[in-house]
């Protein structure tokens, strides 16, 4: 074996030395035929080159582009026979015609797509990159064999990989191709250094053979594919699903450019991109032909734009109601939108001397746009122009200058339409834009016969409305500032406040407020009827008067602050000062900040006053909005110094840099005002606070860098494997995942066939790649669990637009499966259901499985949640049906769906209500769904209120209007007592159904009873009852002496009420103070008569006795009503008197003794705690005589009360001091009073003085005490002593705890 190896070279060593002899690498395309029928005609080459051998290193696409051309032979590499699918004989198309989309050329200046040498040549392509020959039409005749089919492919030494880089040697790869293909593959010389393939067997696994082989020895090449811009959405497909199924049916790799790199220079779609594709010789020939397959296909249809048209003439391309534009539609078949016609422009056209109008073409975003057949759309290109030439020799300008104020009234909401201004005039107008203030002149556009007749029709709606100035300077003149300052102040105000939107809504009126930097102008009111100018003019001078300069003041503020102060400083100054502040908007970016003093109220519920304020309100304001003022300016000064900073930054890293910037300044500090950052061109400026500019502007700069850095190594590429299965989740739906990841790491990445591709920086890359392994390793524990769940639960498990699928996928990280519908997969299908399992077989999902995919622990919890939820739905899937009628489903419903929701709250079902219209034979379906028990509650509530309602009735009885009040009662009562009995509910709405009364504003006596017939029959009855024993009533008058009213109402009327639910009478007490004592009594005759005995008793019950108590010890003893209170309490003995002049209080001497000034607070606690101010001040008092206690009670309680008032009398007559006790800190009254009261107390027994201590507890307000002397100065010192004790305590080091 060794001897013959060594005397003859193996196959592999004999085709080495062929391409290491072979001079030269070209492709051609060559017919493939039996050797014993003849030889195939030879091919040309189709290109030539100086090249290493070739299976050294293979020369790079831009090195073979340089390299000299010639002519190439006949073959056709777009025949389908040959490429993409490999298969049997097709009709072969004409590959001579260049694409009907084609709209540029070749660098060499032919066709795209046609070869100089002959029509039915493709020229290589234009990165140099050759293609694979191939065996088809052009085979000699042949005897056909039945059962046998060989596919043949030639290939070039550079389409090959060098021996060194091929895994294992050539014939061990064939080898091993046959031993698992059912196809037979052999390999011979193809001649001129060109190597054959063969493979015999069925055409689709011979096909299949060599596309696995050329995936094991062919080098990857590199095509580019020119095609229509138009066609870039078509080549990618919804969701990418058309690029990913033509990349895995190639095998090669397809990249488009980016929208902002390929994009064409204008809008037309002729614009032609390059695709790029990367594959072997085989796969990226395959996938070039489906391209252009499909632009071919899409590009027939082309959408253009005119741009050389003026926008003035496009009401006259247009027609009235777009009528020419219609017509020109269907007779050419294209699609034509013509923009409406811009009113309001700032770009008029230019007339000279007598000449005609000169039209300037349309703005860049405002052109004509056609769509449609190539062809169609020329000739509407064509005849759209020609209208424009006639329409710039036809066309006359017409101006006329006309205060700006009443332009609103020619064309707009307070004019009439402008199609319809042209449809009446046949003109079109012009009016000046609102930024332009200065500009006045209105313009008609239109043939000259027409022009005058359109200005003057514009002049009349111009006019109709009535005009009147208001100048509100002159309401104060005297305005520090200026008069007219103060009313552009004022102007921006009410206009913020849309105050003067909202007189312009009342009076059907229209103001328009002008104003400058230096003041206001007088306002114009427009309007149809003089009598709302009078009363619009009239509210306007009220708003004025009533906000003087002292209501509104202006603070300079640089504009950089304004956010902040309308973010973080305007809800505080309105909560602190009642100001509420007017931020300059954008448009008007350096006027001042408007402080308005608005008083105590919340911005919404604020009215704006209406008069003027008085001296003591303009006081008021003045001090807060100096405050507010004041407290702005400090909050704008605290902050940092601003400055300014400028980047050069090229256009192509503005959105990165705009990402990098927006997360910089999420991170800022929360009281840290953010940096404005904007653009001119390249050029971007950061202003603000200084650190906060230069920290900002340094890590921008640094950032540029990295990313110019970064752009050097763009071109760098790291590939490595990723298990096929995990593509999706790498993917994520719709490439959410993916696109997270480019933008996370700043690399682009790619994932086919089992590989990533990382293309980026280096050191970017790296990181990128370690995560997704990662991210890898973690899915290696994929799991798949197929669950059998009823279709019928299928809908709710998914949720609303999947809402609750998406939430399980996302938590858990796996993918969730439901069955397809029968109709046809839409192509919007999201990426988990259409591509997750791409490129494996799929198994047919039954219709009751759900299939959970992912890593086993996000599977099982996912899978549980599933099982979970679906136990939820059969537990709650029970349903009952209960028919009511039509008129009754409001009554179940109940206001705003309270009564329907309260029935779901108690009994947990779902009840679901149609809609009455549904109901043609007058009930209606009511569903209840829920667990069993659920269903059974509320069926037999609604089963109830149906029963209720079936023999629900109305009747009506006639009552005087005199009884309708007593008979509702206090707040309802009567009615609700009256249902209740009845048998009837007492629920609110119930009862208001029960019984309905005539609303006070209309006449008649008639009351509405609804209800069950029993309780309405009982109803009525009890309101007859009513009536009768009201009109049998009679009425008792008792006189009571008035001091004895008081009694008889008792608190809070209690005693009142209960005498009347006692004796079943109405009782009638004159108000306190009337001087009237005659006591009503209203009921039954013997009612009346059993109440009056009993007020008559209790009349006397209540003589008291009366006790003469001197005047000038009155005071003394009362203790301000505590005694009085004491003796109800103990006794139950009340204390009047009877009317007699109560004594003045003795006036309160001076607290404070004539000793020097009390220390300061913050003086040494225990130096200062001895000192303090004590005054004693003899009683004395100059009342003379008695005043009478009248005391009421029982015989033993009055007894009682006699002696208690005796022993008072006793102790006040001792009392003759009062001492008043004021210290230094009136924190240490604590001490005195001590916990729950109990030094105070204790001093009270051991002094016998009464002892008040101050609540407030106020810096100079006195202890007083009150005795006799000896006792006053004896609870002084016992007072003295407990604030020493105090304040030695709270000295004192505490415990530790334990």
């Amino acid at each position: 074996m060794a001897d013959n190896a060594s005397a003859e070279p193996s196959a592999a060593s004999q085709l080495l030395q062929q391409h290491i002899a072979a001079n030269s690498h070209h492709v051609t395309v060559e017919d493939a035929v039996d050797e014993d029928l003849g030889k195939p005609v030879p091919a040309a080459d189709a290109t030539t080159a100086d090249s290493k051998p070739s299976w050294a290193e293979p020369m790079s696409a831009k090195a073979a582009g340089k390299q000299k051309a010639q002519a190439a032979a006949g073959i056709d590499t777009q025949s389908h026979e040959l490429f993409p699918e490999l298969g049997g004989p097709k009709p072969k198309a004409s590959a001579g015609v260049a694409p009907v989309w084609s709209a540029k050329t070749n660098v060499n200046g032919k066709a795209n797509g046609a070869s100089p040498a002959n029509g039915t040549h493709v020229s290589a392509p234009a990165s140099g990159v050759t293609t694979p020959t191939g065996t088809g039409s052009h085979r000699a005749p042949t005897v056909s064999i039945p059962g046998r089919n060989v596919e043949t492919i030639v290939l070039e030494p550079q389409h090959l990989l060098s021996r060194n880089q091929l895994k294992r040697p050539l014939p061990d790869i064939l080898k091993d191709l046959n031993r698992r293909s059912r196809a037979n593959v052999t390999m011979m010389n193809g001649g001129e250094g060109r190597v054959k393939f063969e493979a015999a067997g069925p055409q689709d696994v011979a096909v299949q053979a060599l596309k696995d082989l050329m995936t094991q020895i062919g080098t990857k090449q590199t095509v580019r594919v020119p095609i229509p811009h138009s066609a870039r959405a078509h080549i990618i497909g919804k969701g990418g699903s058309t690029i990913k199924s033509l990349q895995e049916k190639s095998g090669a790799r397809i990249q488009l450019p980016k929208v902002e790199d390929g994009a064409a220079g204008d809008d037309d779609e002729d614009g032609m991109i390059d695709v790029m594709v990367e594959g072997n010789a085989l796969s990226a020939a395959s996938a070039r032909d489906a391209i252009l397959k499909i632009a071919g296909e899409r590009a027939a249809n082309v959408n253009t734009r005119l741009k050389g048209i003026p926008a003035e003439f496009y009401p006259f391309i247009a027609g009235p109601k777009n009528s020419l534009v219609h017509k020109l539609e269907e007779d050419k078949g294209v699609q034509i939108r013509v923009p409406p016609h811009q009113v309001w422009s700032s770009q008029l056209p230019i007339a000279q001397g007598g000449q005609r109008p000169v039209f300037a073409p349309a703005p860049n975003d405002n052109h004509i746009q056609l769509a449609g057949d190539r062809a169609a759309v020329q000739a509407a290109r064509a005849e759209i122009e020609r209208r424009a030439e006639e329409l710039r020799r036809e066309l006359a300008l017409k101006q006329i200058d006309m205060p700006k104020g009443r332009h609103q009234f020619i064309i707009g909401d307070r004019g009439i339409p402008v199609d319809e201004f042209f449809e009446e005039t046949g003109c079109a107008i012009i009016l000046p834009s609102n930024d332009d203030e200065d500009a006045n002149v209105v313009t008609v556009i239109g043939p000259e016969d027409k022009a005058q007749a359109a200005l003057e029709r514009a002049m009349d709606l111009a006019m109709s409305m009535q005009m009147s100035n208001i100048d509100i300077s002159r309401f104060h003149r005297q305005a520090p500032g200026g008069a007219q300052a103060h009313a552009r102040n004022v102007t921006r105000y009410l206009r913020q406040r849309k105050e003067i939107e909202r007189l312009e809504k009342l009076y059907n009126v229209h103001f328009n407020t002008p104003y400058s930097q230096e003041g206001a102008q007088p306002w114009e009111l427009y309007s149809r009827d003089g009598k709302n100018t009078i009363r619009a003019q009239s509210e306007i001078k009220g708003l004025v008067e009533s906000h003087p300069p002292a209501r509104i003041s202006a603070l300079p503020v640089d504009p950089f602050f304004h956010q902040y102060i309308r973010n973080v400083v305007q809800p505080r100054v309105r909560e602190d000062y009642h100001v509420h502040l007017v931020v300059p908007e954008a448009s008007d970016i350096n006027a001042p900040v408007l402080l308005v003093y608005e008083g105590p109220s919340s911005p919404d519920s604020y009215q704006i006053p209406r008069s003027q304020p008085s001296p003591a309100e303009v006081k008021e304001m003045q001090k807060f909005l100096q405050e507010a003022s004041a407290q702005i300016q400090q909050l704008v000064n605290q902050q940092e110094e601003l400055s300014a900073a400028s980047l050069d930054v090229p256009q192509k890293f503005h959105d990165k840099l705009k990402k990098f910037i927006k997360k910089e300044q999420e991170n800022r500090a929360a009281n840290q005002i953010p940096v404005r950052v904007s653009n001119i061109g390249t050029i971007v400026n950061f202003r603000g606070p200084r650190s906060a500019v230069e920290s900002l502007a340094a890590k921008c700069e640094a950032f540029l860098a990295q990313e110019k850095e970064d752009e050097k190594e763009r071109g760098f590429t790291l590939e490595f494997e990723f298990p096929q299965k995990f593509a999706n989740h790498l993917i994520g739906k719709g490439g959410s995942h993916i696109r997270e990841l480019r933008e996370k790491f700043d690399v682009d990445i790619q994932v086919n066939d089992g590989k990533v591709e990382l293309k980026g920086p280096k050191a970017k890359a790296e990181v990128a790649k370690t995560h997704i392994l990662a991210l890898g390793r973690q899915l290696q524990d994929e799991t798949t669990h197929i669950l059998k769940i009823d279709p019928k639960f299928h809908r709710e498990l998914i949720g609303a637009q999947g809402a609750q699928i998406n939430r399980l996928q996302t938590r858990y990280k796996v993918l969730i499966f439901f069955p397809r519908t029968a109709k046809p997969a839409k192509d919007d299908e999201s990426v988990v259901e259409a591509g997750s399992d791409a490129g494996k077989p799929r198994r047919q999902q039954a219709a009751d499985e759900v299939i959970v995919r992912g890593p086993k622990k996000g599977a099982d919890e996912a899978r549980d949640e599933i099982l979970s939820l679906l136990q939820y739905l059969k537990d709650n899937s029970f349903t009952a049906t209960i028919s009511v009628q039509q008129k009754q489903v409001p009554s179940l419903i109940g206001s705003g769906g309270a009564v329907l929701d309260q029935l779901r709250q108690v009994t947990g079902a779902k009840i679901d209500i149609p809609g009455t219209r549904d109901s043609p034979d007058g009930l209606v379906e009511i569903q209840i769904k829920g667990t069993k028990t659920q269903v059974a509650a509320a069926k037999k509530v609604l089963e109830e209120k149906k029963a209720v309602f079936d023999d629900t009735v109305i009747k009506t009885i006639d009552v005087d209007r005199k009884y309708h009040k007593t008979l509702i009662g206090s707040g309802g009562s009567g009615i609700r007592d009256i249902v209740v009995k009845a048998g009837g509910s007492d629920d609110r709405r119930e009862l208001a159904r029960a019984i309905q009364f005539p609303k006070q504003d209309t006449d008649g006596n008639t009351i509405k009873v609804e209800g069950r017939s029993d309780v309405v029959d009982k109803i009525i009855s009890q309101i007859q009852d009513f009536v009768s024993q009201r009109e049998s009533q009679v009425t008792e008058v008792i006189e009571v002496p008035q001091e004895k009213h008081r009694s008889l109402i008792g608190r809070g009327g209690e005693t009142k009420r209960s005498l009347e639910a006692q004796f079943k009478v109405s009782i009638d007490i004159p108000r306190q103070g009337s001087g009237q004592t005659n006591v009503k009594l209203v009921g039954q005759e013997a009612d009346v008569a059993k109440a009056k005995a009993h007020i008559e008793s209790l009349i006397k019950e209540q003589e008291g006795e009366t006790v003469q108590v001197p005047r000038a010890l009155h005071h003394a003893v009362a203790n301000n009503g505590q005694f009085f209170r004491r003796l109800k309490s103990d006794h139950q003995v009340t204390v009047d008197h009877a009317g007699a002049a109560i004594p003045a209080k003795p006036a309160a001497a001076n607290a404070r003794a004539n000793s020097g000034a009390l220390p300061l607070i913050t003086d040494d606690a225990e130096a200062t705690a001895d000192v303090h101010s004590w005054n004693i001040v003899e009683s004395t008092s100059t009342e003379e005589g008695e005043i009478p206690w009248v005391l009421r009670g029982s015989p033993e309680s009055i007894e009682k009360a006699k002696k208690a008032i005796d022993a008072a009398l006793e102790q006040a007559k001792k009392q003759n001091a009062t001492g008043y006790l004021i210290l230094p800190d009136p924190k240490t009254y604590r001490y005195v009073i001590g916990q729950g009261g109990s030094k105070v107390n204790s001093i009270r027994k051991q002094s016998g003085c009464k002892i008040t201590v101050p609540r407030d507890q106020a810096q100079g307000e006195a202890i007083e005490v009150v005795g006799t002397k000896e006792g006053v100065e004896k609870a002084k010192d016992l007072i003295l002593a407990a604030v020493r004790e105090g304040v030695n305590n709270s000295k004192a080091p505490r415990e530790p705890r334990d």
